[in-house]
Parts: C-alpha cells; structure tokens; sequence
C-alpha cells in the first residue's frame, strides 16, 4: 500500500506540473502531494507567471483572479480525463488559491476521490 501511495504520488506531481507547464509555459518550483485516504492535496509553488506577479505587485490582483476564472474551465476540459485516469476513478475537487497578495503562497488543491 505504502509503494502504491508514493507511486500515486508521482504521478500526481507529475500531472500537476504537466498542467502548470502548459499554462504558464514552465513548470512550477515545487510540487507536494499528501494522500490521505480519500483525500489527496495538491500544494503548488511558482504557479505565476512574470505578467501576473506584476499586476499583483501593481495592486490588481483582481485581474489575475479573473483571469484564473477564464481558465480554470481550460484547464478542466483539458485535463479531465488525463486526472480521472491518474486519480483512479471520479473525484470531486476544490482549487484554492492561498494569497494573490502575497506571491510567496501556494495554490492548494484538494482532491476528494470517490471510491467505488
């Protein structure tokens, strides 16, 4: 079980930074992933892009909030399958950006599989 969950894992990691590359055109600084039974977290550091560090820097976060809004539904359509396949069957999620304030925070996502 322990080999299985450290496989899982990386290959989670991997599709993680495989998403980001293909937003931001680059991989991110550092990938976590925790599995804890049905729940799997996902924390991603370096998910910024140039252009979007300095609208938060210049005070409008909100434009990289509603930017995240428009592709957020890119990304899912994308990558739905691909996550299903790794993930292991159907899941639920909840996309949490820590800060857009503070460029040193993560984005976390929470995975909850559905076990059958």
């Amino acid at each position: 079980m322990i080999n299985k969950n450290i496989e899982l894992q990386e290959k989670i990691r991997k599709l993680a930074v495989k998403i980001v590359k293909h937003y931001r055109g680059k991989g991110p600084d550092n990938v976590k992933v925790k599995i804890e039974d049905h729940l799997i977290t996902v924390e991603i550091r370096g998910v910024f892009s140039d252009l979007s560090k300095i609208l938060i820097r210049e005070g409008a976060a909100h434009i990289v909030d509603d930017y995240w809004k428009v592709v957020k539904p890119h990304l899912e359509n994308e990558f739905l399958e691909e996550v299903y396949d790794v993930v292991g069957g159907s899941y639920d999620y909840e996309l949490e950006v820590i800060s857009l304030k503070d460029l040193d925070k993560s984005v976390t996502l929470k995975i909850n599989r559905t076990m059958v």
